[in-house]
This record gives C-alpha cells, sequence and structure tokens, in this order.
C-alpha cells in the first residue's frame, strides 16, 4: 500500500494534468496552511495542524479528482 505521501503526489500529478492552474492554486493554499502548522506553540499542536493540513489537502485532492474519469483515478480515490 503506498505511503500518505505518494498518494498525495500521485493525485496532485493527475490534478496537474487536468487543471494546472487549480493545481497551483490548492499548493499555495496548503502551503499557508503549512506556514500556521509551523508556527504552533508546542510540538503537539504543531503535529496536530500539520496532519489535519495533511489530511484537508488530501481531502481536497480527492474532491477536485471526483470529475476525472475513472480510469485515471487512482484507485484511493474511491468512487
Amino acid at each position: 500500500m503506498p505511503s500518505r505521501h505518494e498518494r498525495i503526489e500521485r493525485k496532485h500529478r493527475l490534478l496537474e494534468q487536468r487543471d494546472s492552474e487549480y493545481a497551483a492554486k490548492l499548493d499555495r493554499t496548503f502551503t499557508s496552511h503549512l506556514a500556521v502548522a509551523i508556527q504552533a506553540s508546542s510540538p503537539t499542536e504543531r503535529k496536530q495542524a500539520l496532519e489535519e493540513a495533511t489530511k484537508a489537502y488530501e481531502g481536497t485532492l480527492d474532491e477536485a479528482l471526483r470529475s476525472v474519469p475513472a480510469h485515471f483515478r487512482p484507485p484511493e480515490c474511491g468512487e
């Protein structure tokens, strides 16, 4: 089973092929969330904020890819 990083990378590449402008916008938003997470006051808060940002990013990628025909969609995106 691919790691979260590998899943996200695959989904992101697919989204870039489909809509590079939206992929770039999504990257900027995710980067902003990561910057906020990194500034968290404690390691526990930082870890939680990074986890939430990563889950949100992957979820947004999944939503964006739902419109991609099934034969182009990574299996972990679901139907």
